[in-house]
């Protein structure tokens, strides 16, 4: 698989991966960056214990969403309550 990341993309998964919000950012952010090295698609799989397919849909999420992808605002926020939920059941 021919990946190559842009110098922008590339030095912006590198600050992820050195800084990741979640150990989900970490491993995808790792895994691009490796392809983008040149490294096996297989080898890649192997190395984050996830399949082939798995890393594929990475680099076409990657390719559609581009950085989006990888941001997570709310990594280690609890979940918040939806408006006009007060937590209790009303009669």
């Amino acid at each position: 698989m021919d990946f190559r990341l842009k110098g922008s993309a590339r030095d912006r998964l590198r600050s992820m991966a050195k800084r990741p919000r979640s150990r989900k950012q970490l491993y995808r952010a790792e895994a691009l960056l490796e392809l983008d090295e040149g490294r096996p698609i297989e080898e890649v799989a192997r190395r984050h214990r996830v399949g082939v397919e798995k890393v594929e849909a990475w680099v076409e999420a990657f390719a559609e969403r581009g950085l989006a992808f990888l941001d997570e605002p709310d990594a280690g926020r609890p979940p918040t309550r939806d408006d006009g939920d007060s937590g209790r059941d009303d009669p």
